[in-house]
């Protein structure tokens, strides 16, 4: 008997645990102090400031993890790590994430985008990558955008705003 326990989990232990997916490698890479400098540090030397810079900031963290997507790379004269609009319309067409419209299915990695800039539509005002749950009940989540690392963020709007925290996310594919 123990014998053929030990041979289990001999075999338990040979089995190689399930690859991780782009988003918990994302998400350990961004959400990490060292990744996130070194995503800002790279934004600044490219775009030059912090400020309106939520997609360069997501973007050059997929660069970091070797998604093929140029700091100058545009669609409809738009710079895809610029321009919400076109990073929307790249990662979905062209590299095949999946929009996710239900908040509470929000996965670590996931890009979260809020609706659209009052009077821009199809133009997310922003986005920031989800790292979890900082109170799942009330929907409040742990982020990371050009504004700081692991904010707390409502998913919810408040009464007095125009711009809702979460239109959808997209994930990336597996």
């Amino acid at each position: 008997m123990a014998r053929a326990l030990l041979v289990a989990i001999a075999v338990l232990v040979a089995v190689p645990a399930r690859a991780d997916s782009f988003g918990d490698r994302l998400n350990a890479y961004y959400a990490s102090r060292r990744g996130y400098l070194e995503v800002k540090d790279d934004v600044l030397r490219w775009h030059h400031t912090t400020r309106n810079g939520c997609v360069a900031f997501a973007s050059t963290a997929l660069r970091h993890l070797g998604v093929e997507i140029g700091e100058a790379q545009k669609i409809d004269g738009e710079g895809v790590s610029r321009i919400t609009r076109v990073f929307v319309e790249y990662l979905e067409a062209e590299l095949g994430w999946t929009r996710i419209t239900d908040s509470t299915q929000l996965a670590k990695g996931d890009l979260v985008f809020t609706t659209d800039v009052p009077g821009l539509p199809g133009y997310p005002a922003h986005v920031v990558m989800f790292t979890g749950w900082a109170d799942r009940k009330r929907e409040v989540a742990r982020v990371i955008d050009n504004q700081g690392f692991k904010r707390r963020r409502a998913m919810h709007p408040p009464a007095d705003s125009d711009v809702d925290p979460f239109a959808f996310a997209l994930r990336a594919p597996e």
